[in-house]
């Protein structure tokens, strides 16, 4: 990645230039890590041309309701970096933020040194808007529609949230997001190497009761199910056992709840040294991996299924969707 600073004059004549009008951008700033995916549109079909990912961890520590000075500055570093990696593609990108920005008391102060930094402002979405966006991502990037003709659901598991949205093909009929994520979980239940007998458990009773509490569906039913998300995406890679990450080989695999039972035993007995040997596992999600996988156990049991299969597609694709005007 290029070194932070103010835009120099040849950056700066390249960003008055218009943009590739079939190339877009978005970056995602979110509780663990900070996402540029810039795709380009042909036809009826939204190809990516770059997807990555920067772990920043601006959610970590937000019990006492602050990003931390540190993490603040590399945040920021991170996103001018991305903003640049955009515009040399030919595009000004759109920069969005979730639950580690509607919940610290400084995010403004984040959102106005990117702004000053890059020149884009921040949007920060609500839980809801997120929510209808990774539904929307999610139901473009999959082949759905000859698969079920009733309920769909999408669960997408991120670093602060949890969103749940349950549908159709054709519209959402309700949508929540709930404040627990990988992050949050992890330094609550899970901050000891190994982990604490018991924690595990700990962990699902309060996801749990917190899925209970937002009144999640408040019903039993089996629909469809698409999961997304980082730790939705690693628990795929681990049984999949990638040497490195593929998305073309994630994206539309099925997970059963076999599967992420397994997984969470072998991270709750291993140290975290041991988990960042694991094949398929990202190095940098071995921390927090755990946490997702106890959120997805406990997204399966309210949802009434015993499978779902991935995608690799959810906000950012949603976004992209929405500002090309549709498409595959």
């Amino acid at each position: 990645m290029m070194a932070g600073g103010k835009i120099p004059p040849r950056f700066g004549r390249a960003w008055r230039l218009k943009s590739v009008r079939d190339t877009k951008a978005v970056i995602d700033i979110g509780s663990n890590s900070i996402k540029l995916r810039v795709a380009r549109k042909r036809g009826e079909t939204i190809r990516t041309l770059v997807d990555t990912t920067e772990v920043v961890r601006l959610g970590q520590g937000l019990e006492q309701g602050l990003i931390d000075e540190k993490t603040m500055k590399y945040g920021v570093d991170v996103v001018w970096r991305l903003v640049r990696l955009a515009g040399e593609m030919g595009t000004r990108p759109r920069l969005v933020g979730t639950m580690a920005l509607r919940a610290a008391r400084n995010a403004e102060d984040f959102v106005r040194r990117v702004r000053e930094r890059t020149g884009i402002a921040v949007e920060i979405l609500s839980g809801e808007e997120e929510a209808r966006l990774a539904w929307l991502g999610a139901i473009h990037g999959l082949s759905v529609k000859d698969k079920n003709e009733g309920d769909m659901a999408v669960f997408d598991t991120g670093g602060g949230s949890t969103e749940f949205i349950l549908g159709s093909d054709s519209h959402i009929m309700e949508s929540t997001s709930i404040p627990v994520g990988a992050v949050r979980l992890t330094e609550k239940f899970f901050d000891s190497d190994p982990v604490k007998p018991g924690s595990v458990e700990s962990a699902r009773e309060h996801i749990r009761g917190l899925f209970a509490a937002y009144g999640l569906f408040c019903r039993k039913f089996s629909p469809f199910v698409i999961g997304l998300g980082g730790g939705v995406t690693a628990i795929a890679s681990v049984k999949l056992g990638l040497s490195s990450f593929s998305s073309e080989a994630i994206n539309g695999v099925f997970l059963t709840r076999g599967d992420v039972d397994e997984q969470v035993e072998r991270y709750a007995s291993s140290t975290l040294a041991e988990r960042m040997k694991i094949a398929g596992l990202p190095p940098k999600r071995a921390d927090i991996v755990l946490g997702s996988a106890c959120i997805v156990q406990c997204a399966l049991d309210v949802l009434g299924v015993g499978s779902f299969q991935v995608s690799i597609n959810g906000l950012r694709h949603g976004l992209l969707v929405e500002m090309f005007g549709g498409g595959r």
